[in-house]
């Protein structure tokens, strides 16, 4: 792993300063071998001397184009600047290699009669300027390409980061948000009850305190089990039977297999919650509430029904079929899409009945906590 490229350093470790000492020898090795053997007679020695000659240059030339240049340039987008400063640092190298090849190479190191060929004879100005300015580009470029892969790297991580944050921060906004909402129903309720003395009003509490310990020590992750869900939907359930009696008739449901399941926190109750809250009439015997929960390998299907109060319009009466779903649901919406995003699907429709229907598509199974994004 010592060569993965998407791996950046904040100091020079030994791990990095291997992959630098091993990126040199390559090169140190590549050009030996090139040289002996297209214009040397198979002696390697001399040829790798000249390269430690010139080593130098083409170190200073990259890493004050890499570790300098590169990162003062890209961040004010200057890149046609960067280009032609680059361009002007190599002809620069060039003519420094040049000397080198001349003036010390030439005269000091044991070399074959191709290495004149090489260089062209002992006239400077040529065009072998240019070849080793385009020497000192091509093993830039190899470094710069790979310095802007990183960068790449790590802006994706960066971004990915701060959206992860900012998905966790509206998550956590708008359940809270939902929490209150649901209290405060739950609260008045209870205070009414109060007010007429009804026995059933400590039933109440005990429910509102079991669902009270769900909502802040059991769903503060963005996703429970399904079993957790389903119990603090009956819990919810129960305390509005209390409220009702039994004249209000609720048809609860449950298909398939919950274990190892998970679903957002605290969705299910803002469902039913509406279907309690726009449902029952002043004649509760034809008021009634249908819930219906379908797991499958793949989906997660909730449906939850509701009839509708009857309006007086004269001598007759007509259902009503103008029913506002508040902030419980629009909360609810919202974190679906943060969570699942298209794979999911939520339809309301009313008419002679209110229906919300819930289809999580590419449902979880395990305990991995995945986005569908």
């Amino acid at each position: 792993m010592m060569f993965l490229l998407s791996k950046t350093y904040h100091h020079w470790s030994l791990e990095r300063i291997l992959r630098h000492v091993a990126y040199w020898c390559f090169w140190w090795a590549f050009y030996m071998v090139v040289n002996a053997n297209s214009y040397g007679n198979g002696e390697y020695l001399p040829w790798l001397l000249l390269e430690m000659l010139v080593l130098p240059i083409k170190l200073s030339f990259v890493y004050f184009v890499v570790y300098y240049l590169l990162p003062k340039y890209s961040a004010q987008k200057k890149y046609i600047l960067l280009l032609l400063t680059v361009i002007g640092l190599a002809i620069l190298g060039g003519i420094v290699i040049r000397v080198l090849d001349i003036y010390v190479a030439k005269e000091y190191i044991d070399l074959s009669d191709s290495f004149h060929i090489k260089i062209g004879g002992s006239q400077f100005i040529s065009g072998k300027i240019a070849y080793r300015a385009l020497d000192l580009l091509f093993i830039t470029s190899l470094v710069i390409s790979v310095k802007f892969l990183q960068q790449q790297i790590q802006h994706e991580r960066k971004t990915k980061n701060l959206l992860t944050q900012k998905l966790s921060t509206e998550l956590q906004f708008l359940k809270h948000q939902l929490q209150p909402h649901f209290l405060f129903n739950t609260l008045n309720n209870l205070y009414g009850m109060i007010l007429t003395k009804d026995e059933k009003a400590g039933d109440i509490v005990i429910k509102l305190s079991e669902i009270m310990n769900y909502m802040l020590y059991e769903s503060n992750d963005t996703l429970v089990s399904i079993d957790k869900e389903l119990a603090n939907l009956n819990n919810y359930i129960e305390l509005e039977k209390i409220r009702y009696g039994d004249e209000l008739h609720v048809r609860t449901e449950v298909k398939g297999d919950t274990k190892h399941r998970k679903i957002p926190p605290l969705i299910l109750v803002s469902f039913v919650e509406n279907a309690f809250k726009h449902g029952p009439s002043d004649n509760l015997g034809s008021s009634w509430i249908r819930i219906e929960a379908d797991i499958s390998n793949h989906t997660f299907s909730f449906m939850v029904e509701n009839s509708l109060p009857l309006q007086q319009e004269g001598t007759g009466k007509k259902k009503s079929s103008e029913v506002n779903s508040g902030i419980g649901l629009a909360n609810v919406r919202k974190r679906l899409d943060l969570i699942y995003g298209d794979n999911y699907k939520l339809k309301i429709r009313a008419s002679d009945t209110y229906v919300v229907q819930l289809k999580i598509k590419k449902f979880i199974n395990g305990d991995h906590t995945l986005y569908h994004r």
